[in-house]
């Protein structure tokens, strides 16, 4: 094995020790895009794609690095190609869904439902190499300005913050112009701030879900007041959901026996007010809207589709705890969940993998952990009649 495969090997091994992505440093990157597209690897030039260098001459000035999307298949093709075409150009990769050695912090970067798509509409730049479709290049970027950079990519924050913008390498705002432009987008917000861009995610289905920035690993001030600000818009919608837990079935729980044992589980301890099945189109808000363990199964990469929601009330009083663990272990493994008994999704993952087992174990349930999430995901399934369904709701 050539010392340059030893080293990228090596690499992507520390990248999945700290539950990170891994880096490999490239040269020749017309020849190393080239050999990845006659592999016919999935992958994107995340950003900053007009800058990427291509020529000996450029690779030896760029400092920057190059941040790629990739298929969860694509990694070890990624490295023999890295490793054939060897140089000073930092390229990071990160998979579709969070894969061990190319993920941010042991989680996915972009949702997977998205990431899937700036794979599926992707485009061969004329230097060689693929892109976003120019919508979702637009999109994409505007999203890491507003969840991953928050204050530091430069952009007033729309929500009185700080009183100056932060002085920046870049400059964030003309290329998110650019890229505007490109995609033909129309005018941008004036003054263009971090909350507007948030603004024009959420109606364009690109906004990171509240379930998941409460756990994103990077809690900067701007993300934290993001927060504050979404849970105090909707405030009086998390007070009528308070008492509420929803229960969504996946389509790997797919049988009538299956969907039978989690009913039964569900039943125990908490009373099923409505049971749904979710259209395709309620299907794809979820899918887009709420994290839901991010609706891939890792085993397979591939988006895994709700089916089937219970909307159920807390009993009065939670009943023993349905798993075996320490206070201390809870606290720091499910620390937004108000109600101990939602945490039988486990006793149901367990029960439907002893009744249909594969080679795998299926996850097959998901469960909302507190109001906030309840509210995020009816939602997603409801749309604009929200509250007439919360209404409905506490009237039985």
């Amino acid at each position: 094995m050539a010392l340059g495969t030893i080293g990228n090997r090596l690499r992507l091994l520390a990248a999945m020790l700290r539950k990170g992505t891994v880096r490999f440093y490239t040269g020749s990157l017309v020849d190393f895009y080239q050999g990845l597209n006659s592999q016919g690897v999935p992958y994107v030039v995340l950003r900053w794609a007009d800058q990427v260098p291509t020529d000996p001459t450029n690779e030896r000035a760029y400092v920057d690095d190059i941040d790629h999307l990739v298929a969860d298949d694509a990694i070890q093709s990624i490295l023999q190609q890295a490793s054939r075409h060897p140089g000073t150009v930092k390229c990071d990769y990160y998979s579709v869904s969070g894969q061990q050695g190319s993920s941010y912090r042991d989680m996915p970067y972009y949702m997977p439902a998205l990431a899937e798509k700036l794979l599926t509409r992707r485009w061969l730049d004329e230097r060689g190499f693929y892109r976003p479709h120019p919508t979702d290049e637009f999109l994409s970027f505007a999203y890491h300005l507003c969840y991953h950079k928050g204050i530091r990519c430069g952009l007033p924050d729309g929500l009185a913050l700080v009183d100056a913008v932060v002085a920046t390498k870049k400059d964030y705002a003309s290329e998110l112009r650019r890229l505007a432009s490109s995609a033909r987008w129309g005018q941008l917000p004036n003054p263009l701030t971090l909350l507007a861009l948030h603004g024009i995610l959420k109606d364009h289905g690109w906004n990171m879900p509240a379930d998941l920035m409460v756990r994103w690993p990077d809690q900067h001030p701007f993300l934290v007041a993001l927060q504050k600000h979404e849970q105090t818009r909707t405030q009086s919608l998390i007070a009528d959901a308070k008492g509420l837990t929803l229960f969504i079935l996946r389509e790997d729980c797919d049988s009538v026996e299956l969907e039978g044992i989690a009913r039964q589980c569900i039943e125990e301890r908490f009373e099923i007010l409505s049971e749904i099945r979710l259209t395709a189109t309620q299907q794809e808000r979820v899918i887009n809207q709420t994290r839901g363990g991010d609706w891939v199964e890792k085993y397979c990469s591939k988006v895994v589709a709700p089916t089937v929601a219970f909307i159920c009330r807390d009993a009065a009083v939670p009943g023993p705890l349905p798993i075996r663990m320490s206070p201390k272990k809870l606290r720091k493994r499910y620390p937004h969940v108000t109600n101990t008994d939602v945490l039988i999704k486990r006793n149901i993952r367990a029960s439907i993998n002893r009744a249909s087992p594969t080679s795998f174990d299926r996850v097959a349930i998901h469960a909302t952990d507190n109001a906030t999430e309840a509210v995020e995901m009816m939602q997603a399934i409801f749309g604009d009649s929200l509250a007439e369904e919360l209404s409905k709701l506490a009237s039985r």
